[in-house]
């Protein structure tokens, strides 16, 4: 049988240096730019603690398809989201939020 030859391609320094010069870096003023406002949570700004019976607030943390939506996402501290789970759990078994969306 015959061996196959194994070969690889040998990419010299001046090759590869070349290639990371081509990746431009932003500048100072592109940096500026693209500063992100720091996310504020609902309930530390108005001082208040989500509590179950407040239906409309709660469904503003639910997906269409009644699952909790992630603390990335709905911009809550973690205290508060925690809270925020909690009490979306106490509305379901009471029947005020629904486990599953309607079909």
């Amino acid at each position: 049988m015959a061996e196959k030859k194994i070969t690889r391609k040998v990419i010299s320094r001046a090759v590869a240096a070349k290639k990371t010069e081509q990746v431009e870096q932003p500048s100072a003023d592109d940096v500026q730019k693209i500063v992100r406002t720091k996310k504020v949570c609902m309930f530390c700004q108005s001082k208040t603690i989500p509590i179950y019976t407040d239906i409309a607030v709660l469904r503003r943390f639910t997906t269409d398809r009644a699952k909790i939506v992630p603390k990335a996402k709905s911009s809550i501290c973690s205290r508060h989201q925690r809270a925020v789970t909690r009490q979306i759990k106490y509305a379901r078994h009471l029947a005020l939020l629904p486990f599953t969306p309607r079909v």
